[in-house]
């Protein structure tokens, strides 16, 4: 467990497990709510520490296993509302009472905190990204990218038609968001957007060709 940011309205928290992943839990500080950005494996610190807050609603950024095999554990604990990809839903575990809309572009605020969905597939059709804005002018974004982006590279993407499109939604959706702003992964270290574009900048000086998917490296 981890903190990884603290400002004057809300703080996120990272816990690593299942297959070095990450699950965040993002809270308001001024009323305690709370909300989890995706339920891996063996969520023992997730849900230890989540029972000092008010669980609002769990976002899901994609519907593969090891992003769910915990959201049984935490649906149970917490039976709040739960957001996931349209193309996605068929991948919980269970059906969730309600859901939270996060069609592309939709904001949803919970206590203080204001989260925008964008929709990003190519890693997976229903793969969706979430935006936190800065608290205020020139404090630091957050976006908690999934499967979608990482430090190096995109996502893994199943055939070149997957590749070309995770490629559109980050150069489309993700690089126009401000350049300060902080990638929060699902697996590994973070990145701020400035230093992935330039990653992105290298490699796309490069031709490429049908063969170019799967575990692509922006820097090669």
């Amino acid at each position: 467990m981890g903190l990884i940011y603290s400002g004057k309205l809300w703080i996120i928290q990272r816990f690593i497990s299942g297959f070095s992943n990450n699950s965040f839990l993002v809270t308001c500080k001024r009323t305690k709510k709370s909300i989890i950005i995706d339920t891996p494996a063996a969520p023992v610190d997730l849900l230890k520490s989540s029972k000092n807050f008010h669980i609002v609603g769990i976002l899901i950024t994609h519907g593969h296993s090891d992003h769910l095999e915990g959201f049984k554990d935490v649906y149970d604990r917490h039976q709040v509302p739960v957001g996931i990809g349209n193309n996605d839903i068929n991948s919980l575990p269970l059906k969730p009472k309600d859901y939270i809309n996060v069609n592309d572009g939709k904001i949803n605020r919970f206590g203080d905190l204001v989260i925008r969905s964008i929709e990003t597939p190519g890693h997976t059709a229903g793969s969706t990204c979430y935006f936190l804005p800065g608290e205020s002018p020139g404090l630091e974004p957050h976006l908690f990218s999934g499967d979608t982006l990482f430090p190096g590279g995109p996502g893994k993407s199943s055939s070149y038609a997957n590749f070309l499109e995770i490629v559109k939604s980050i150069t489309t959706k993700i690089y126009t968001l401000p350049k300060h702003t902080y990638i929060l992964p699902g697996h590994g270290e973070f990145i701020t957007l400035e230093d992935s574009t330039k990653e992105f900048n290298e490699f796309n000086n490069n031709p490429l060709d049908n063969k170019t998917f799967g575990n692509v490296k922006w820097i090669r």
